[in-house]
């Protein structure tokens, strides 16, 4: 029964993988709006049933998505945390950083960001998923500044940090992840702060 369970399970991650694939492969090639479920069948070689049997439209799929995409940039953020037992913001490496080698082997989404902008709620829900993460499991500590508002300091880092990482994508990757992580930690120098990720994650 166990087996037979985990078999399904593969079966079910496979076709949404694919279900996945194919919208994003379409939406290379024409909008987002323009897009049926019959098109994204059709290119998955599945039919409606089978997406109707994982997602009650279109909107679920795209929704899962980004979903996906926000989960595996906070965990690529996390790593260097994790790797060194959650050391200090400013005491990470250039080579630790590994958020932008994240975002280059997902080129195939993050290379549609400006098609993903023009989807209704897309913006707004992925820089709040994002600077929610900052601000609940990220806890800067600013012994440099009494009475300074923690929460105020965190906004600062989170949308600075997502500025950089957003400027980057919509210049098409101009700068390697390489250049990109040193110049991050040179920016989180200049503005030094202690900080850790909390037990909510």
């Amino acid at each position: 029964m166990v087996t037979k369970d985990l078999g399904m399970d593969r079966r079910v991650r496979r076709t949404k993988r694919l279900l996945k694939y194919a919208l994003i492969t379409l939406m290379n090639e024409k909008s987002y709006e323009q897009i049926t479920v019959t098109d994204i069948v059709e290119h998955a070689d599945y039919n409606r049933a089978t997406f109707y049997r994982h997602y009650n439209q279109k909107a679920d799929l795209i929704k899962e998505i980004i979903t996906d995409q926000t989960n595996g940039l906070i965990q690529a953020f996390k790593v260097p945390y994790k790797k060194n037992n959650y050391i200090h913001l400013n005491a990470l490496a250039p080579s630790e950083i590994v958020i932008f080698n994240y975002i280059i082997e997902n080129k195939y989404f993050y290379a549609l960001w400006r098609e993903f902008e023009a989807i209704p709620g897309f913006y707004e829900t992925f820089l709040q998923s994002i600077t929610r993460f900052f601000k609940q499991d990220i806890n800067l500590i600013t012994p440099y500044h009494d009475g300074l508002d923690n929460n105020m300091y965190t906004s600062f880092y989170a949308y600075g940090i997502l500025g950089i990482i957003l400027d980057w994508i919509k210049n098409d990757f101009e700068q390697s992840p390489d250049y990109m992580a040193k110049q991050l930690c040179k920016i989180i120098n200049y503005y030094p702060a202690e900080s850790f990720i909390t037990g909510n994650t």
